[in-house]
């Protein structure tokens, strides 16, 4: 290839040559995800099938057993549940309800019993003041979505399993309660309300499929800079060839 057939021009190739390194590092970036989120997709599947683990007196850092199935025996606490909305893993609307479990020897566990469908008026019955063992996925404090709204604890409208607002509706000081909660597992209460089980893992890994385009953005732009180059090489020559004539 002659540089009278191809000539893009030094402008269009110095902003196609940054545009390119761009593309290509935002690739590159993405690919670099990959492995490590599927290595964390698996050790929460492992969490999720594993035998449950006797929860320890002190987690400081609740993320380290996050997905991980737990269990524990306390008694749960005369309280008014707390009704966050959600959807059940059939995708119909309800609500994950929430009461706090004394832990024997250790603090206060917010546990999420189970779904509620929403047309439910009336609140299933709870063992409160009773000793329970419940087993369960513990999970960390949720963190709303840009579009979710606020929670209201006055209007008792929870949108957002915000572990430490549910903690101060309860009562709870900061030093009375854990800062996780538990998902409990079907059967952990009698009765077909709510429905525990009701863990959904949220966590995509699209990483892969973003590193392809953003590669694939950047040979598109090397094959329109090369096409381009080599159109304008070619009608520079027939121009100057025009002008000779």
């Amino acid at each position: 290839m002659t540089t009278r057939s191809f000539n893009p021009g030094w402008p269009l190739t110095v902003a196609v040559s940054l545009a390119f390194i761009v593309l290509v590092s935002l690739g590159t970036w993405q690919a670099r995800k990959v492995g490590p989120k599927t290595a964390l997709l698996a050790q929460i599947e492992a969490g999720l099938k594993a035998e449950p683990m006797l929860l320890p007196v002190h987690l400081d850092d609740p993320s380290t057993l996050a997905y991980h199935r737990v269990s524990f025996t306390g008694t749960v606490l005369d309280r008014d549940p707390i009704k966050v909305f959600a959807t059940s893993l059939g995708g119909k609307s309800g609500y994950h309800i929430y009461l706090p479990v004394q832990k024997q020897h250790g603090m206060a566990v917010l546990v999420n019993f189970g779904w509620v469908p929403a047309h439910i008026e009336g609140m299933p019955s709870f063992p409160v003041g009773e000793t329970i063992e419940v087993t369960g996925v513990l999970l960390t404090s949720a963190v709303p979505g840009s579009m979710t709204p606020p929670n209201d604890a006055r209007a008792n409208q929870w949108f957002t399993a915000d572990v430490f607002e549910m903690a101060e509706a309860f009562g709870l000081r900061t030093k009375e309660f854990y800062h996780f909660r538990v998902a409990a597992d079907a059967g952990v209460l009698a009765g077909e309300l709510p429905v525990g089980g009701q863990v959904r893992v949220d966590i995509p890994n699209d990483h892969f499929q973003y590193a392809l385009t953003w590669y694939g953005l950047a040979l598109g732009l090397i094959g329109v800079y090369v096409a381009f180059g080599l159109k304008r090489g070619r009608e520079n020559a027939q121009n100057k060839h025009s002008r000779r004539q």
